[in-house]
């Protein structure tokens, strides 16, 4: 879904999760620190989860003593990734490539790794929690539970891939690394009545009983009642995690149309995309339009045109549409200014496209 605006940076926490989320919202999870708990095999010199619905590869900083347990590490899609990207360095990946792409690098949504894994024996809680439900969704399906967690609005902060957008009144409560949906219930009770589209409500404590339910592979709570309680201590065991190296800067990998285009339809939207995330709020007022004479420079006696700008983080691209036709025969340059950044405040280099409108 485009959208410009209430997008906010990765978090960098950990997310608890399960196999069949990271394959379904893969961009979304697409190097986030994830935690599963999740069987896994060995095939060779391969670690792949078992149960997920596309192979899922593991690569450990230290071999574990079982086949079960929770998994924890950096989820990555490959195909969104350079096959020379730095942080890459020091995995050998050709066993897996030449076990699942005869030895090319993939395409997106083709292969997903876990990197720095960790192992930690895992035990299921004696009664449900936000983060078991979290990890393992169908122990808990169509059960009634009751559950405990902070109020963190219609997901304000980004912890959940999707929307569940069943009612005004959804939100989210996050406990440890774990968050979930609750709907069919307002956060109003004694002493308590909270907005879920505001930040300033978030963080309280809540109490909410209900049933487990699943829509795709979204889970969420259908609510019966919702009280306001003190904290709870469930604390997932943390692992340290080197830091990160630095990403490289953005940069742009894709337009339609392409540069010096010719015959390009009048009315047809433009698309570019990056080579990963850029912070919405920058796109702001950093895209601009005109048209160009023969000698190619702009032209400044008629108005340029009129243009509204989208950005699609899923695809990490903007889609510019035009309040009208663009002129017939007319040369046509989109530039992207100085000010764009990627989320953790990386530049853009300024980019421009020229092409040529059709009849």
């Amino acid at each position: 879904m485009f959208a410009l605006a209430n997008v906010a940076a990765q978090a960098p926490r950990r997310s608890a999760t399960n196999a069949e989320s990271l394959v379904a919202s893969a961009a979304f999870f697409h190097g986030r620190s994830v935690v599963l708990q999740q069987r896994f095999e060995q095939d060779r010199d391969l670690t792949r989860l078992i149960d997920s619905p596309k192979p899922i590869y593991v690569f450990w900083k230290q071999r574990p003593p079982s086949d079960q347990g929770e998994v924890r590490g950096e989820f990555w899609d490959l195909g969104r990734m350079e096959q020379r990207d730095s942080r890459l360095a020091g995995y050998d990946l050709t066993p897996l490539l030449e076990t699942v792409t005869r030895g090319q690098w993939p395409a997106r949504d083709q292969v997903y790794v876990i990197l720095n894994a960790t192992y930690m024996p895992a035990m299921p809680p004696k009664a449900p929690t936000v983060r078991a439900i979290a990890l393992a969704p169908d122990s808990y399906m169509d059960r009634e539970v009751r559950v405990i967690g902070r109020f963190k609005g219609r997901n304000l902060y980004g912890e959940l891939p999707f929307a569940l957008g069943k009612s005004k009144w959804d939100f989210v409560i996050e406990s440890a690394d774990g968050s979930i949906w609750v709907t069919g219930i307002r956060p109003r009770g004694k002493g308590f009545d909270l907005d879920p589209g505001k930040r300033v409500d978030t963080g309280r404590w809540l109490e909410v009983k209900g049933v487990v339910k699943r829509e795709g592979t979204t889970t969420y709570i259908e609510g019966m009642s919702v009280a306001e309680t003190s904290p709870v201590e469930e604390t997932a065991i943390e692992v340290e995690l080197p830091p990160r190296p630095p990403e490289p800067p953005p940069e742009v990998i894709f337009s339609a149309p392409v540069a010096d285009d010719v015959d390009v339809e009048r009315g047809a939207k433009i698309r570019v995309q990056f080579s990963r995330d850029v912070n919405p709020k920058t796109i702001r007022n950093n895209v601009r339009v005109s048209y160009l004479n023969p000698s190619g420079a702009e032209v400044t006696d008629r108005r340029p045109p009129n243009h509204s700008v989208a950005y699609n983080d899923e695809a990490h691209a903007i889609e510019i549409t035009f309040a009208e036709p663009l002129e017939r025969f007319q040369r046509v340059r989109v530039q992207l200014m100085e000010g764009i950044s990627a989320l953790d405040g990386q530049p853009l280099k300024p980019w421009s496209l020229t092409f040529t409108t059709g009849r």
